[in-house]
């Protein structure tokens, strides 16, 4: 663990709980501030106090907040900053599928733009009050996203984390029951007994039933993953994160103040009756380093979001501290562990390692020969220097061949934690399992494609064009030429995904001739892995064996055999693999290779193996300012930039920022690709892993364990050994696809509106109108003020009761399986439209995100006369017929029989609450 963890400890000790053996009383907490007249400047005293005596500072919550709030708010900066930001966020290329996500995609859908405007009127309307909740309306569009390469950390919001001073785990009892949260500590000390008693799950938090609220605290604090299991995996604390020195949300990393008002107290009660108190909310320096005397929220004003250093600073104070508190002797002595000391004993110890494998080293990769014939990688990052890369793709080889030498017959690649890092890796990796691929439907694809905008092209233009005329027999424009050849505003060097040939110029590249919902994208682009000059840019390939692996000036050497067939080997995943990960998991499963999840909520579903963030590519507005700044200096009139100033400095963020990040691309798969103008970014497709088992209490801190159950389920007893309810959901091979439909992102007790339309946007790339999207969904709330209530029965015996020009219609009605196995009819009010007209039916949206999902349906020409003419141009043709919009069917539990109650026909076809109406 890093440094925190020992001081945390030295402070708290552990918890005091009467069931558990050797307990002991905790250490007084630390003394509470918030009476002081100086909430910030008593932190700073004790900054520069702990710093000095090289402790590492920890303060209660309460007290941080206390001090956050009194950071003075001024509109000026902040609507600078709004211009800067919204600029920026044109570069984020899933901007239009996050305000109208396909119905799979499992996070609720956001419009950043409007959201960024109601947080501009706010400011402009005096809304704000101090600078803590500006940043924190800023961060909640960032989190909302649900995609970890849009990041945002500036302002006082930079300063510090928030963290719980008991750790938790979730897990099973036995594989098969749900998981329930419970203390670390206790389940280290239940394994460390040989389970000889069972650790007490907890039930409550601050008296709110533990899972609900942790699921409602992941859900605001957890970071960049596609769904909410990975939102939920994304608290705990992880044998994996511990090797990595890093915390779970809940452990170290929430950035929203997670008290209520100054009360900091974490209160739990177990299962078995037992309190455990006097754990607290704990805040940490994000940074540590001194930041000199600062003494009132005016000064953190100042400090950290205007970066201005206090008149009275000493820059002798910020060498007061070395990396983590210690000296470099000490460092060494501390941190050269194995993972597994690093783990509390989860990790084994490796039969492969790559050099330098510590925390703070430069070594990630461990392999492990298991019994039952497994042999186990675990891959925790892809985040490598490029000086570590060569030794990286070594360290898998060895492993193939001591797996191969030791006759292991499964292989298990451990993807846990593994956030992303450098996409060489991934290629790399992957060509080591899978020498050769086909070279018709290569597993590489690796596409992708960005959102196509006037300042985008404009960069592209400039710089593309830039590049094609450096001059390759000047030397200092050959190393330019090599150095930027992979420079993203650089097009020639990309290939062409429909030609397979590279792209002779930007415009060429942007914009191609699709769209969705109006917004434009580039063609869809590959990685030209045969050019030597791309792979140095990308990968700092600069000899020939750093290439990545099979490619460029590295080929794989003739003989080499494919040692495991992709059905003897399964990737592991906590469905936070992302970025660079799913790169090489796209890749793995296009080969054949399946997947199996661990965790997540409590619930019998299935679960997503990838849900980190799919994008191809993150991308900092640092960067991107260089980029303005230089595309600026190439054109003679910079006009056209209005962001840059005319003196070519970069532009004006109104505030410090620490780091602002985007996606710059979308990862496109093969399957997708094919699909032409309907494709999806595998950001939004629904992934289920092919299974998912849970985390147990006797293989949460045991990895041996966990690799045994998870091969287990996989090669010994699939589906069998997976939890139920959680297979079928992804294809099973190339040639055979999943029997069962994505997961819609609502709840079955949800009415839902469905409809069987094509993906993809309007026909007319001009129109404002919207296109209907398969799988576009309608929640409950949404329906009756979309006009689709139920009709009743009038006192004629007839249906009626609609609002002005509806008409009362049978609409299918789904059941869920658990309540009646045959669907129903209902009587429902379908409000006109005009067939044939793209978006006939958007006028009656009451939910802008969800409710395209009603078709205009066309009459009979009876109906047609009823209803009325709706424009002077409606003919009786297909384009023109006037028609009612009409959902597929409507899931309501209203017109779904329950188990208990017998049914009776109903003799209009249709039917009521409780009736049968077959």
């Amino acid at each position: 663990m890093l440094p925190i963890i020992w001081y945390a400890s030295f402070l708290f000790g552990p918890l005091a709980v009467a069931a558990l053996p050797g307990s002991r009383t905790p250490a007084p907490f630390l003394e509470k501030r918030q009476s002081s007249d100086r909430p910030c400047g008593l932190l700073f005293d004790t900054i520069k106090e702990d710093l000095a005596e090289k402790k590492f500072p920890l303060f209660l919550a309460s007290d941080v907040y206390a001090c956050l709030i009194t950071v003075p708010f001024l509109a000026d900066p902040a609507l600078r900053f709004i211009e800067y930001y919204n600029t920026t966020l044109q570069f984020q290329s899933t901007l239009p599928y996050l305000k109208y996500p396909p119905g799979e995609y499992q996070q609720p859908a956001i419009d950043i733009f409007k959201e960024l405007q109601t947080v501009k009127e706010k400011v402009q309307s005096g809304v704000y009050k101090n600078q803590y909740d500006f940043e924190n309306d800023i961060l909640k569009i960032v989190y909302l996203a649900h995609d970890g390469h849009l990041s945002l950390n500036f302002g006082i919001s930079s300063a510090f984390v928030f963290a719980s001073s008991v750790d938790i785990v979730s897990a099973s009892v036995d594989g098969e029951k749900l998981p329930k949260p419970y203390i670390k500590s206790h389940v280290l000390a239940a394994q460390e007994a040989e389970f000889e008693w069972q650790p007490s799950p907890i039930a409550t938090i601050n008296g709110v039933e533990a899972t609900k609220y942790l699921v409602d605290f992941a859900s605001r604090q957890s970071f960049g993953n596609l769904e909410p299991h990975a939102d939920y995996n994304h608290l705990f604390e992880n044998p994996v994160n511990d090797v990595l020195g890093v915390w779970g949300i809940w452990g170290g990393n929430s950035r929203f103040y997670p008290g209520s008002g100054l009360d900091d107290n974490i209160h739990l009660r177990l299962e078995n009756g037992s309190e455990v108190t006097g754990n607290r909310w704990l805040a940490l320096l994000d940074d540590i380093h001194s930041t000199g005397p600062l003494e009132t929220g005016g000064d953190m004003y100042n400090y950290f979001v205007l970066g201005l250093l206090p008149a009275s600073h000493d820059a002798e104070d910020d060498d007061i501290i070395d990396y983590g508190g210690l000296d470099d002797a000490e460092t060494a002595n501390s941190d050269k562990t194995t993972w597994l000391d690093q783990s509390d004993g989860a990790f084994p110890e490796p039969s492969v390692e790559q050099f330098d494998l510590f925390t703070t080293g430069g070594g990630i990769l461990s392999g492990y020969i298991l019994p039952n014939d497994v042999a186990v990688l675990s891959v925790p990052s892809f985040d490598q220097h490029p000086e570590a890369a060569l030794n990286f793709s070594l360290t898998v080889k060895e492993f193939i061949e001591r797996a191969e030498e030791s006759k292991a017959k499964k292989v298990v690649i451990d993807l846990q934690q593994n956030r992303g890092g450098n996409t060489g890796l991934a290629f790399d990796t992957f060509r080591r399992f899978f020498p050769y691929e086909p070279a018709d439907a290569p597993w590489t694809f690796a596409a992708s494609r960005r959102r196509s905008h006037k300042l985008a092209n404009i960069l592209g233009e400039e710089i593309t064009t830039w590049w094609q005329n450096l001059d390759e027999d000047d030397e200092d424009d050959l190393n330019l030429q090599w150095d930027e050849a992979a420079n993203e505003w650089v097009s020639v060097t990309r290939i062409n995904a429909v030609t397979n040939k590279t792209f002779t110029s930007w415009a060429e590249y942007s914009p191609d001739d699709t769209s969705y919902r109006g917004d434009r994208m580039s063609k869809v682009e590959r990685y030209n892995m045969s050019d030597t000059r791309f792979l140095y840019s990308a990968f700092s390939a600069t000899t020939a064996e750093m290439d990545p692996y099979g490619f460029g000036l590295n080929p794989v050497k003739k003989g080499t055999k494919q040692v495991f067939d992709p059905a003897n080997i399964v990737l592991l995943t906590d469905g936070l693999c992302a970025s660079a990960c799913s790169i090489f998991a796209e890749m793995m499963t296009s080969a054949g290779v399946k997947t199996v999840v661990v965790g997540g909520k409590p619930e019998y579903t299935p679960m997503q193996a990838v849900a980190g963030t799919r994008g191809a590519r993150a991308y900092s507005g640092e960067v991107l300012d260089w980029m303005l700044q230089f595309a600026g200096t190439l054109m003679a009139d910079n006009s056209s930039l209005p962001n840059i100033p005319a003196n070519r400095e970069t532009r004006d963020t109104g505030f410090w920022i620490r780091y602002s990040g985007f996606n710059l691309r979308d990862q496109i798969s093969k399957a997708e690709f094919d699909k032409g103008t309907q494709m999806v970014p595998l950001q939004f497709d629904y992934l289920a892993a092919h299974c998912r088992i849970f985390y147990t209490i006797r293989n949460i801190y045991n990895m041996t364990q966990l690799w045994l159950d998870a091969a287990a389920a996989m090669f010994d007893n699939y589906p069998g050994g997976c939890v139920r309810g959680s297979t079928g959901y992804a294809d099973e091979s190339p040639s055979t696809p999943a029997t069962k439909s994505p997961l819609s992102h609502f709840d079955n007790d949800d009415t839902v509106i469905r409809f069987d339309g094509e993906r993809g946007g309007g026909e007319d790339e001009d129109s404002d109108e919207e296109n209907i999207n398969e799988g576009d969904l309608v929640a409950s709330s949404s329906v009756i003020q979309a006009g689709l209530q139920p009709c009743v029965m009038l006192a004629s015996g007839k249906w009626g009761g609609c609002p002005k020009n509806h008409k009362c219609r049978e609409v299918d009605v789904k059941c869920k399986s658990s309540e009646r196995e045959k669907n129903s009819m209902a009587m429902f009010c379908l409000p006109p439209c005009v067939s044939g007209k793209v978006g006939a039916c958007q006028e009656y949206r009451s939910n802008p995100l969800r409710s395209s999902a009603l078709r205009c349906r066309a009459r009979s020409q009876t109906e047609t006369k009823e209803l009325g003419s709706l424009s002077s141009s409606a003919t009786q043709t297909k384009e023109g017929v006037i028609g009612l919009c009409q959902p597929d069917w409507v899931r309501s539990k209203d017109y779904c029989v329950k188990k208990s109650t017998s049914s009776s026909s109903s003799s209009s076809g249709s039917s009521n609450k409780g009736n049968d109406a077959n």
